[in-house]
């Protein structure tokens, strides 16, 4: 394919077609199902996903089908198919992306709001518009792509969820009902992913797995005056820090080795090369520390490391304190505390719970009654190397996009189906990339898409499809 081609070519489909289409999607107030109660009746995911298919069939793509498969009580999904461009190009690719979105999460900046799409500068703002609503433009305009410069692409199967927000409960579902038109894979393409800027091509190479544990501390059968029982009776927050100290050292904040992997070396060897390349970035872009906080650790390659293969324990929620200024003196009966505890790619969550439950449960402090409750939790992923066909066009598509070689990068947050569709299948080349990007806010407030970089991601994904195929 002829790269300058393709670029002049996206550059007038993003303003004739791209942007119009993503801009009428982002007026549809779709939530995700866990945020709206009236999804089943209110019919707001299915005229989303009926203008994705409206706009997906009038590209002018040939051999494109598209439906929206739904079954009762389920949420719809987005199906569309392409035709392989010749009978003898044998390679089948799956391309995934979701159109449901987070609650609004006002108020938004002046000027801006969730329902209706402003353009500002190099970035489009709107509610789903990077998170994850670009992907079904992008996806089939690469497809078109790619067909215009009249080169050839296998068999393309894209599907477009309607619940990633709401933890991807009916994904697995509709694709074993779907298993015998899709066929088997040989590449995934996810791209509900991240980047940590707009100047390099950037591929996601692991996902954090997740578990939530609530641990519940009782001491009395009901509170008492401070003074009465204090120095009798065990604080049930004072046991509560003994018992985390189990599994994390509250000095050092590092998680005890039963939870760790062994690192491969290759992923030591992408951390060392990100800090190397962005240096203090590595903090400043992810979060904003208060003034004078520093950070875990100088070195930046140990910070990498810490946020995408190391396991990490945050208390996200705490119950059975009143508020401090209304707090008086009482001796609280008891203490929960829930635990968002993040997990190495390669590590399975339900052995993480088990051994979670073990410490925090066995031999208590005083005899307290202690009480673990493991609740949904979300295995990692971890890719495998690259085919070399893959590796080859990523590299030229940078260089010629954006004047460098491609980076790998992990993940801290996670993607929990991933590991799901490589267990289902095991054969296949996972590519996973996105435009989540500095200021882009996913689920936050002023949610934007970085239009220039996503037509590079454009550009980029037709050529890596066409030369796959080739």
């Amino acid at each position: 394919m002829d790269y300058d081609k393709s670029i002049a070519q996206t550059e007038t489909d993003f303003t004739n077609s791209l942007i119009p289409g993503l801009c009428k999607f982002i007026e549809i107030d779709n939530l995700s199902p866990e945020y709206d109660p009236e999804w089943k009746v209110n019919g707001k995911l299915e005229k989303a996903a009926n203008h994705l298919i409206e706009w997906a069939k009038n590209q002018g793509v040939k051999g494109l089908t598209a439906e929206m498969v739904k079954e009762d009580n389920r949420t719809p999904l987005v199906f569309i198919q392409v035709e392989p461009s010749s009978p003898d190009i044998k390679k089948n690719i799956l391309l995934y992306g979701h159109f449901d979105k987070q609650p609004h999460m006002l108020p938004w900046n002046e000027g801006l709001d969730p329902l209706k799409p402003t353009m500002k500068g190099d970035y489009l703002y709107g509610r789903g518009a990077s998170d994850d609503g670009y992907c079904t433009f992008t996806i089939v305009e690469a497809i078109k792509l790619i067909q215009l410069q009249g080169q050839k692409h296998g068999k393309i199967n894209i599907t477009i969820e309607g619940c990633e927000e709401s933890g991807s409960v009916d994904l697995m579902y509709y694709l074993e009902k779907l298993n015998d038109r899709i066929g088997e894979i040989d590449m995934m393409v996810c791209m509900d992913s991240t980047c940590i800027d707009y100047n390099s091509l950037w591929i996601t190479t692991s996902l954090r797995g997740v578990v939530t544990v609530d641990l519940t501390v009782e001491c009395l059968q009901e509170s008492c005056h401070s003074g009465t029982g204090s120095g009798i009776a065990p604080d049930s927050f004072t046991i509560m820090r003994e018992l985390l100290d189990r599994v994390q050292d509250s000095k050092t904040q590092k998680v005890i080795d039963d939870l760790n992997v062994e690192i491969p070396s290759y992923r030591v060897d992408d951390a060392k090369k990100l800090a190397e390349l962005i240096k203090e970035k590595v903090v400043s872009d992810k979060v904003k520390l208060s003034e004078g906080v520093k950070p875990l650790s100088d070195d930046m390659c140990e910070v990498i490391l810490n946020n995408t293969w190391r396991p990490t324990i945050v208390v996200v929620g705490m119950t059975g304190f009143p508020k401090a200024e209304i707090a008086g003196n009482v001796l609280r009966d008891k203490t929960t505390c829930r635990i968002s505890l993040r997990l190495p790619p390669t590590f399975d969550g339900g052995k993480a719970g088990e051994i979670m439950k073990k410490k925090l449960t066995e031999n208590p402090p005083y005899n307290c009654k202690v009480s673990v409750r493991i609740g949904e939790y979300g295995n990692g992923f971890a890719s495998g190397d690259l085919s070399e066909k893959l590796k080859v066009s990523f590299n030229k598509s940078s260089q010629k996009l954006f004047g460098k070689d491609y980076y790998c990068f992990g993940e801290g947050g996670s993607i929990p189906f991933m590991n799901s569709i490589q267990k289902k299948y095991p054969k296949c080349d996972l590519l996973v990339t996105g435009v989540l990007g500095p200021l882009s806010n996913a689920h936050c407030p002023n949610e934007c898409l970085n239009v220039p970089y996503t037509k590079k991601i454009t550009v980029a994904l037709a050529h890596a499809i066409c030369d796959y195929c080739s």
